[in-house]
């Protein structure tokens, strides 16, 4: 700070500081998949199986999620998303997703809480409930309180509380009400009273309110004193935020304080949950984009930049068992939908799986529907130990397991490839060098058997017939700086479009770039040969000014990776040396 000499007004220049430019984490994906359980439209954060199961379920038979995250948690010591598809629309005699629910009445009998399993699912039809009515305290008035007063003096106001009923009782004279408001021993009443209470009689206040206990065979939720009005701290509603089983909704019907809150019973059932999942179709994983409060699908993912990895494996589970995918076409429609996805996205990439059983020659005429660089096609099927006895499943999880440990391991730019697929036993197809040759050239990535250096993933090519956006890495190291680009330039938004400004972005942008040359995700001998920043007047005319806009031109020098090594080797007879020492 400057010094100050003496009173009056003074300016400090304090510099703008703004964050060097740095690349994010990568390799992080998201699962779509069919679960028992757990939130729909979501992507959560999963760190671990046991947690999966914690929060989805066990997995589900016929479904290849649970395999797809055990290899990717095989592969590597990181953390993924899992997006739940169920089908949500249809019919009332449809499988629906539904949760299961329980309404409960107030001492009118009128409809006073929705008690709902918080996730869709026959999961829920499992849960019962119990209500319970609990005194949390009784006291009694210390002053007289007259007919109309709001306030009472009470020897104890422990257990009061804002949204508290309470019966206040002299003799045969009682009067129902609720608190509004409580400070040391003196407690405000939401209306007055009806009659007047002497403190000699003696006048006793009772607090009442309800347990709510809910529970399966696998866990109990207990929530104690809770209130079903609004203003108390206690309010049934705030159950939402700690409970996992449930989510309680107030019906609020009019009704006297006395009856207001529900009527105990026990170990009731909620009922009417389903699935969702007997008869999903494309729509189901693709689903829409209505707006930010409505979105379903791949749609969803919209709202999560951080997320760069697609994988599907439960796409080929649903082909084999859900008539509503008529054929191939179909499942066809979802990947390019997710193809699509990736590309209106900055970042992210999709890791691709064969259908279930195709040969060799059926995999180059899948192959040939796709031209994209944000994806990758992986074959054939692996074969694991699922229960004790072995299973082909999709390769896409642990191939996303794969990307994420050569990302941390060595970093986006070296190519995920001739890296050990941790958690196979075996092939669903032994590949010949002839097929891996067709294959790789059509650019579909193999997993290879080699008998000591066991299961390697064999390939790192996309789906791209641009031979500039032929490789993974090239494809995935780009987008991961133009992210990183994009989030740390925000800052320039605004700011007066002239020389200064361009200055600052390039040396910003220059900088940036000259440090992942150092660490080798940019190649060439010189700085210039590795990359090149220009933001001036000739990207920026006065007539783009105008408009806006400001315009930087960034060329990158991005690593490729070896594909063929190749030895000449040359053989020296024997009297070809003689004569020369002769």
């Amino acid at each position: 700070m400057a010094e100050l000499r003496a009173p009056g007004v003074y300016f400090v220049t304090d510099e703008q500081r703004v964050a060097p430019l740095s690349l994010g984490q990568t390799g992080v994906p998201v699962f779509l998949g069919i679960t028992r359980r757990g939130p729909l439209d979501v992507p959560v954060r999963i760190d671990s199986e046991a947690q999966f199961v914690e929060v989805f379920g066990e997995p589900l038979p016929d479904t290849y999620l649970g395999a797809a995250l055990r290899g990717f948690f095989d592969n590597v010591d990181g953390h993924c998303h899992v997006l739940r598809v169920a089908r949500v629309e249809g019919r009332e005699d449809e499988d629906v997703a539904r949760s299961a629910e329980l309404v409960l009445h107030d001492g009118a009998g009128n409809p006073c809480l929705s008690v709902r399993a918080r996730d869709p699912g026959t999961w829920g039809n499992g849960l019962r409930a119990t209500v319970q009515t609990s005194v949390l305290q009784r006291t009694f008035l210390t002053r007289d309180a007259d007919a109309g007063e709001r306030v009472l003096q009470v020897k104890s106001a422990h257990g009061l509380a804002a949204g508290t009923l309470v019966q206040i009782q002299a003799g045969d004279v009682t009067q129902w009400t609720v608190v509004a408001r409580v400070q040391e021993k003196t407690v405000s009443l939401a209306e007055p009273l009806r009659a007047p209470f002497p403190s000699a009689a003696p006048t006793y206040v009772t607090a009442f309110a309800f347990d709510l206990v809910v529970g399966d065979l696998e866990r109990t939720e207990r929530f104690e004193a809770l209130s079903v009005f609004g203003n108390s701290p206690r309010f049934v509603e705030r159950v939402n935020d700690i409970s996992r089983l449930i989510k309680v909704t107030a019906l609020r019907p009019e009704v006297l304080p006395e009856l207001a809150q529900p009527v105990p019973f026990e170990a009731a059932p909620l009922v009417g949950g389903s699935d969702g999942i007997d008869n999903l179709g494309p729509d189901d994983f693709i689903g829409y984009d209505r707006g930010p409060a409505s979105r379903r699908g791949l749609m969803c993912l919209v709202e999560y930049p951080d997320i760069d990895l697609l994988v599907m494996p439960d796409l080929m589970a649903a082909w084999q068992k859900s008539e509503r995918f008529r054929s191939l076409r179909d499942v066809e429609a979802v990947q390019e939908a997710a193809i699509a996805l990736c590309e209106r996205s900055a970042n992210r990439f999709a890791i691709l799986d064969m259908p279930p059983g195709g040969d060799v020659q059926e995999s180059l005429r899948w192959r040939r529907q796709f031209d994209s660089s944000r994806a990758a096609l992986y074959f054939p099927w692996l074969v694991v130990l699922d229960g004790g006895r072995r299973r082909a499943v999709p390769p896409s999880g642990h191939v996303a397991g794969i990307f994420a440990r050569s990302d941390r391991g060595h970093g986006v730019h070296k190519a995920p490839a001739n890296e050990v697929a941790e958690g196979v036993v075996d092939l669903s197809v032994l590949l010949q060098d002839q097929h891996l040759a067709l294959l790789y050239e059509s650019g579909i990535n193999c997993i290879r058997s080699f008998s000591a250096r066991g299961l390697r993933l064999w390939g790192a090519r996309t789906l791209s017939s641009d031979p500039e956006w032929r490789y993974v890495n090239v494809r995935r190291t780009v987008s991961a700086i133009a992210q990183a680009i994009e989030n740390g330039t925000q800052w320039a938004v605004f700011e007066p479009n002239g020389p200064d400004l361009w200055k600052r972005l390039s040396r910003m942008v220059s900088a940036f770039l000259m440090e992942l040359r150092d660490l080798g995700v940019l190649t060439g001998a010189t700085p210039e040969e590795a990359f090149f920043v220009q933001c001036d007047k000739e990207t920026n005319p006065p007539e783009q000014v105008s408009r806006g806009m400001l315009v930087t031109r960034i060329g990158l020098a991005v690593s490729r990776p070896v594909e063929f090594i190749v030895f000449r080797l040359a053989q020296r007879l024997e009297n070809e040396a003689q004569s020369m020492e002769d």
